[in-house]
């Protein structure tokens, strides 16, 4: 618990300074871990982030903290609605949407989400996040023209700003065990650097005709430099036969590795990634790039890759075509008609803006 004190100290820190309802007593208090505060604010302050943390100190959604305190399920999500409200008055709210399949309805982008982020005037709020490169989503960048915005790559392992990269986190070097281990596995296996896909050998057509389907472009190398390594990424597709034990032979082998996660990615796709990979990481540098505290976000996705994205924004959705797996932690979903479904989502947390 010791791990959880220390972060939730300095969570605190970072949030009171911002907000007008603590007296100097309060935020004394606060920091002091004070957990029996009379006031009645404060303590609100003090239960939203006590109950957005694990035992280890890591962002967590409400849905995680509520496995174990169950009793106390409608006091919590009272706190979490009454800190949120009242954040989103302090500061206005910054939109982190995954794209395939979240922006996007199976590469689809709707002219009504167009349309409304390309008026939008404060644009500047949206920011894409992805599990793959940044050339793979340039296409919805430039149909919604925010190219100046900030947006988070192959997992937020890697930042993008007007097209320059930089690398937050990478498997790096641990990438040429893994490769070694799979290369004559029964599925394909690429690698990821931190602009694009480089071939480990050359891949069957299905394999292909998915990169293709996603934009994804890929570079063959002689020799790969394991070091640039940012993710490892596996072709097992939904319908084959040999699913499951492939599937198998991955997780398997992550087991051994308690640093390494293994993720389903798409229905097709597997990737292995260090623990400390995932999108909550960019949630937070953005945040704090746009003055904003990390948890007055609002954050969508559909697949597993997202849970980073969801444990750390303040408001978590899930598109009505989420995977089962995701849809199996709680998180409110969206309307199920796709080709408004954001759209609606901005207007209900910018009415009253003088955005649209």
């Amino acid at each position: 618990m010791a791990n959880k004190q220390s972060a939730l100290i300095k969570e605190l820190q970072l949030y009171i300074s911002i907000d007008n309802k603590l007296s100097q007593a309060d935020k004394n208090s606060l920091l002091n871990l004070n957990s029996n505060i009379e006031n009645s604010w404060a303590k609100t302050v003090y239960d939203y982030f006590d109950s957005h943390l694990d035992d280890n100190g890591e962002p967590i959604s409400l849905n995680e903290f509520l496995k174990s305190n169950k009793n106390n399920s409608d006091y919590y999500k009272n706190v979490e609605k009454l800190f949120i409200d009242n954040l989103f008055k302090i500061q206005k709210p910054l939109f982190f949407f995954d794209v395939d399949n979240t922006l996007t309805d199976r590469g689809y982008l709707s002219e009504e989400k167009i349309e409304f982020i390309k008026n939008f005037k404060e644009k500047h709020r949206i920011i894409l996040t992805t599990g793959k490169t940044y050339d793979s989503i340039k296409p919805v960048i430039d149909a919604l023209e925010i190219n100046e915005n900030y947006a988070s790559c192959l997992n937020g392992s890697v930042l993008v700003v007007n097209g320059e990269f930089t690398v937050i986190e990478k498997i790096g070097s641990m990438s040429e065990d893994i490769v070694k281990v799979f290369y004559d596995a029964p599925f394909d296996t690429v690698v990821y650097y931190e602009d694009n896909i480089r071939l480990i050998k050359p891949l069957k057509k299905r394999s292909l005709e998915h990169l293709t389907r996603y934009s994804e472009l890929y570079f063959e190398e002689e020799k790969i430099d394991y070091n640039r390594v940012v993710k490892v990424l596996f072709f097992i597709f939904d319908d084959e036969p040999e699913r499951q034990n492939k599937e198998e032979m991955v997780k398997s082998y992550v087991k051994n590795y308690p640093e390494l996660v293994c993720m389903r990615t798409s229905e097709n796709t597997y990737e292995i990634v260090k623990k400390t990979q995932h999108k909550g990481n960019t949630v937070k540098i953005i945040s704090k790039l746009l003055k904003n505290h990390y948890r007055a976000t609002i954050g969508v996705g559909d697949s597993m890759n997202d849970t980073g994205l969801l444990n750390y924004v303040g408001k978590p959705y899930v598109v009505s075509t989420a995977s089962s797996e995701l849809k199996q932690f709680g998180y409110e979903s969206l309307e199920e008609n796709r080709n408004t479904d954001i759209v609606n989502l901005i207007k209900k947390f910018t009415k009253g803006e003088k955005n649209e």
